[in-house]
């Protein structure tokens, strides 16, 4: 198998997952209105990650959803991991994605 269809695999079952939880929340929010706010923008950047044209714009919107929740996890005195690890993974799908296209560009000169 390929690299670069080894990285769409994981996209998209990373994309899924992030979809998933986030409607969650949306169903199991009670009042907040930050978690909607939150879930929303989180699945609007998952869905933009999906597809190579989009994907750092959901990248950037991921990691600021991501960077949102540990901010609102620290005010709560909550030292979640989960979010770090969430954006570590969305950060190296951008990353690969560029590297292995780098790649397989420089093969077919």
């Amino acid at each position: 198998m390929r690299g670069l269809r080894i990285l769409s695999t994981y996209r998209w079952v990373y994309c899924l997952l992030i979809l998933v939880a986030s409607v969650q929340s949306l169903i199991g929010e009670h009042g907040a209105s930050h978690v909607a706010l939150l879930a929303s923008a989180e699945i609007a950047g998952a869905v933009l990650l999906l597809w190579r044209r989009t994907q750092v714009i959901g990248l950037i919107l991921l990691l600021a959803v991501f960077a949102f929740a540990q901010l609102l996890a620290a005010l709560e005195s909550e030292w979640p991991t989960r979010f770090v690890q969430y954006a570590a993974s969305a950060l190296m799908i951008v990353c690969l994605d560029r590297a292995l296209l780098g790649i397989e560009s420089a093969r077919a000169d």
